[in-house]
């Protein structure tokens, strides 16, 4: 998948600097969670979900109603790709989680929410290119590079990045087939990095607005317990601004499990 693809990494030296030229593939440290959440109707009903994102990624969410047309969210993930931290090829790993507070409505079937929240994650990268796959990416000095023999490292990209959003979701179900269920979510999602660290050296911090839309295909299984299918597509807005840390594109499929409350007839 374009989103989790192997990114190299290759050496240039100049004027006695090296150089590490980092590549724009899908491992950035930005990785974003889905974002449709189960529906809650009615005070003191909670749903949760668990996804796994291909290919490599899980995800936990838990949504309660306190009371009467309120909500509570929280999310957590994990992002992965290979399983063991190797020069040879690519490695990343990124841990994130998010809260969020808002309101619903029900209207006879269909559901309808808007919510704003905010997240935390680090994001970890380490690998080199080759010249197979080189990528256009940004020049970064590494201090102590250069020639004589002295290696060169392997880089070791680390961030903290914070996230805002505000989205509105909507649930409706299926014309033809009550079991089944559709969901849908707008969300606007800034991202903003804390910390950022190329081989311990401190770089810029960049910050990012996404647009991100999810769709959810929900199938009733047995009592509380259904199956879902999410995709979710962020759209950069004006640009990616660092594109060691953001994807240009980022495209998540899901599959999984929702426990929800019992629809009204």
């Amino acid at each position: 998948m374009a989103t989790m693809r192997r990114f190299n990494c290759q050496f240039l030296h100049r004027s006695g600097l090296a150089w590490l030229l980092l590549g724009v593939g899908g491992c950035t440290l930005y990785q974003p969670l889905l974002t449709t959440l189960p529906a809650v109707r009615e005070a003191g009903e909670v749903a949760a979900a668990g996804n796994w994102q291909f290919p490599q990624g899980v995800q936990g969410s838990v949504i309660v109603s306190p009371v009467s047309h309120a909500l509570l969210f929280a999310s957590g993930g994990l992002n992965g790709y290979n399983t063991e931290r190797d020069s040879s090829k690519g490695y990343a790993r990124t841990r994130q989680f998010e809260t969020g507070i808002g309101g619903y409505i029900a209207l006879k079937q269909a559901w309808l929410s808007a919510s704003v929240g905010a997240g935390r994650a680090r994001g970890y990268r380490y690998g080199r290119f080759d010249s197979d796959g080189l990528n256009v990416g940004v020049l970064v000095p590494v201090p102590g590079g250069g020639s004589g023999g002295r290696p060169i490292p392997v880089p070791e990209l680390l961030g903290y990045y914070t996230t805002r959003f505000a989205q509105a979701t909507i649930w409706w179900p299926d014309a033809r087939k009550p079991s089944l269920e559709w969901g849908a979510t707008l969300r606007v999602n800034q991202v903003r990095f804390a910390d950022l660290t190329l081989n311990g050296v401190a770089q810029p911090l960049p910050a990012q607005y996404y647009l991100q839309t999810s769709v959810v295909a929900q199938q009733h299984l047995w009592r509380r317990l259904s199956w879902q299918a999410t995709a979710s597509y962020d759209f950069a807005v004006m640009g990616v601004t660092d594109k060691q840390a953001f994807p240009s594109a980022p495209l998540r499929v899901g599959v999984g499990l929702a426990f929800c409350p019992v629809k009204p007839n």
